[in-house]
């Protein structure tokens, strides 16, 4: 089975390796001067140019306390605003704010993306233990765990993630793959419903809510 957080992990290594910056300035719209509040004001806009830029600029200069505003963008009109929302959340989420931290977490992602999988569960280790309350860190080495199938252990990261960051659709997403894996599907199909709740745009989530769906009705019977 394709997970979508594999997609999303590749597009999320593409934000923070490129940097939200190189995105928004190709775009044209925006300078790295514009501050947080500016950014703020630009995502009320009406003008699709002025949203795009807001939302790019906060996952360089936002905080966690933005994603509510990232969310709700989710559910904009205009395709292109749904997807730079999603890949400002994670830009955003991605971002420990610690000069040590980060870099670290960066070199996780990229044995993550090369399939050296004990050495970034280790990497993504340290990590956690330096800043045990950097959400997406404990998502990724769950996301680690799955690769590895040790889903037990993925469970715990994603719930652990989704408590740190009550917004985390990706680790929704997992936790309800690891119920999946275990046959509990009643509950899978639950997480995914949590998940596209909180983005819809998660295309790969709807077939999986359907098979959870239809798995849980013939349980019941």
């Amino acid at each position: 089975m394709a997970f979508q957080w594999r997609a999303v992990t590749k597009v999320a290594v593409l934000l923070c390796l490129v940097g939200a910056s190189t995105l928004a300035t190709a775009a044209g719209t925006w300078g790295k001067s514009m501050s947080r509040e500016e950014a703020l004001r630009k995502t009320a806009s009406a003008q699709v140019e002025q949203r795009r830029a807001g939302y790019l600029r906060l996952a360089e200069v936002g905080t966690m306390d933005d994603t509510p505003v990232l969310l709700s963008a989710l559910q904009d009109e205009e395709a292109l605003i749904r997807g730079v929302a999603e890949q400002a959340l994670w830009g955003l989420w991605m971002r420990a704010n610690d000069s040590t931290a980060d870099p670290m977490f960066q070199m996780a992602l990229e044995l993550m993306n090369t399939n050296q999988l004990p050495e970034a569960r280790a990497k993504f280790t340290d990590v956690i233990d330096l800043k045990p309350d950097f959400a997406e860190a404990w998502h990724r080495r769950g996301e680690v765990m799955v690769m590895m199938d040790a889903w037990d252990a993925a469970f715990r990261d994603f719930e652990h993630a989704l408590e740190l960051n009550p917004y985390h659709f990706g680790a929704l997403e997992g936790m309800g793959h690891c119920r999946m894996h275990d046959g509990d599907a009643e509950a899978a199909a639950g997480y995914f419903r949590r998940a596209l709740e909180l983005n819809p745009n998660l295309w790969d989530v709807y077939p999986a809510l359907e098979r959870a769906q239809q798995a849980a009705e013939r349980n019941r019977t």
